[in-house]
């Protein structure tokens, strides 16, 4: 986002920048900062540069890869993060920057954990997600009675629109399993383990650069180890992943090296409905933590956005 997006809450379009996702696979790589510039060098000698100040992320998706501390600084001072990913491409940390607050009142109204509030912005989120994943399924010409009849009446039971989402999401992509099951080692539960942590790490900048604090949820229960504010905005955002998966599963190279690769395009080239415009789907997610912000500030949940695939 544009420099003027860090000293006080703005949601308008202009303001939300292309910016990209900077995936390392290469095993034995070293990251520098050069004039301006992230450096990225392999054991070959090749190199790629890319302007830091357009930098977003960072994944770190292999091993053996050097970090300069003037690398490492200079990604924070733009606010991105870096993911850290283990052998088997699963995140195991994060390195973000400094909480900065931009607007004392949304930070105090949120520390003030207003339950009316709060169940408000949930209902919004929650209703959201179900969209969303209706659309997922349409895409695959499938109907799911049990999510329209939740949407029309309102009544969004999440446990049970995610069961009933599952058992036609999984089978539409060709998997055989009914459930989402986070620990098992299988293709489809892998890539969303993988493609929601990149998600999360989006999210947990979101928020800091707009002054929540990622352990307050709305939601979500505060707990060890757990910022449960960025399982909350993802909500909306998770069925996106979903359809990225499907939609991979259909190119020729379906390994999770080259699901890695998907992920971070995908944030930067999808788009969905903003306003009477559309955003990328990496800005989309600075936009509605920009607007949750807005909501804690004017203790007003109409206006936090969501977005609709």
């Amino acid at each position: 986002m544009g420099r003027s997006g860090r000293s006080e809450i703005a949601c308008d379009l202009n303001i939300f920048m292309s910016h990209h996702i900077i995936h390392v696979l290469k095993h034995g790589c070293s990251l520098h900062r050069d004039r301006g510039f992230v450096v990225c060098r392999g054991d070959d000698k090749s190199e790629n540069r890319l302007p830091i100040e357009d930098v977003r992320a960072v994944i770190i998706a292999a091993r053996g890869v050097h970090m300069s501390s003037n690398f490492i600084s200079g990604v924070l001072e733009q606010q991105a993060i870096i993911l850290h990913c283990d052998s088997a491409y699963q995140p195991c940390g994060m390195t973000v920057p400094l909480s900065r607050i931009t607007d004392q009142r949304a930070f105090l109204n949120q520390s003030a954990r207003p339950a009316r509030l709060n169940e408000r912005l949930w209902q919004t989120m929650l209703r959201g997600k179900t969209l969303n994943q209706r659309s997922v399924l349409h895409r695959r010409q499938i109907t799911s009675p049990h999510l329209d009849r939740a949407l029309q009446t309102g009544e969004i039971d999440e446990a049970n629109c995610a069961r009933r989402y599952w058992q036609l999401y999984f089978p539409a992509i060709g998997y055989t399993g009914t459930k989402r099951e986070r620990s098992v080692e299988t293709p489809p539960n892998q890539m969303l383990n993988y493609g929601y942590a990149v998600l999360a790490a989006l999210c947990h900048r979101a928020l800091v650069i707009y002054g929540l604090s990622p352990l307050l949820g709305v939601k979500h229960t505060t707990r060890y180890q757990a910022h449960p504010l960025v399982y909350d905005l993802m909500e909306p955002f998770r069925p996106s992943v979903d359809l990225m998966i499907a939609e991979f599963l259909l190119e020729p190279d379906v390994s999770l090296k080259a699901w890695c690769k998907k992920v971070g395009t995908q944030l930067r080239e999808t788009r969905v409905r903003y306003r009477d415009h559309s955003l990328k789907l990496m800005d989309a997610i600075d936009a509605s933590a920009c607007s949750l912000a807005r909501s804690y500030s004017e203790k007003s949940s109409a206006l936090f956005w969501v977005p609709e695939l």
